[in-house]
């Protein structure tokens, strides 16, 4: 069981048709995020799930709008923010509302060299979760 928990974590199931969704829980979201970015070609295609804060950013130079669902982690220089990019089709207009909390389904996708979910689902919830991420394994 042990075995099997630490592969669905580290990504040892590779990027296999038929792979089950890869929930990235509260308990190991900032290893698991972590390990994503760190082994990159093992976790392409591969769907995931998890939680948190959407946010709307504007880039004033280009005027455009990019969607993240993220977390804060704890840092020695603050708050640091850990999640993804998101690719969010029209289908899933309308959005919600900047700093909701949601649950994001997508895949993970290279865009221009860059690591990104390509939304299938976004929810709010109607329960907040944690904000914060830490290191621990608790």
């Amino acid at each position: 069981m042990l075995i099997l928990a630490l592969a669905v974590i580290s990504g040892a199931c590779g990027n296999r048709p038929g792979d089950t969704i890869l929930v990235i829980s509260d308990r190991f979201f900032v290893h698991q995020v972590h390990d994503i970015y760190l082994n990159t070609q093992q976790y392409l295609g591969r769907t995931i799930q998890f939680e948190g804060i959407f946010r709307i950013v504007h880039w004033p130079p280009t005027d455009n709008y990019y969607h993240i669902v993220m977390r804060y982690v704890l840092s020695c220089c603050g708050e640091m923010p850990i999640g993804f990019d998101m690719i969010l089709p029209d289908s899933l207009y309308p959005f919600p509302p900047d700093s909701a909390w949601v649950e994001a389904i997508g895949v993970l996708e290279l865009y221009s060299d860059y690591l990104v979910v390509r939304a299938t689902s976004l929810r709010e919830m109607e329960e907040r979760g944690s904000g914060f991420v830490d290191f621990t394994w608790q």
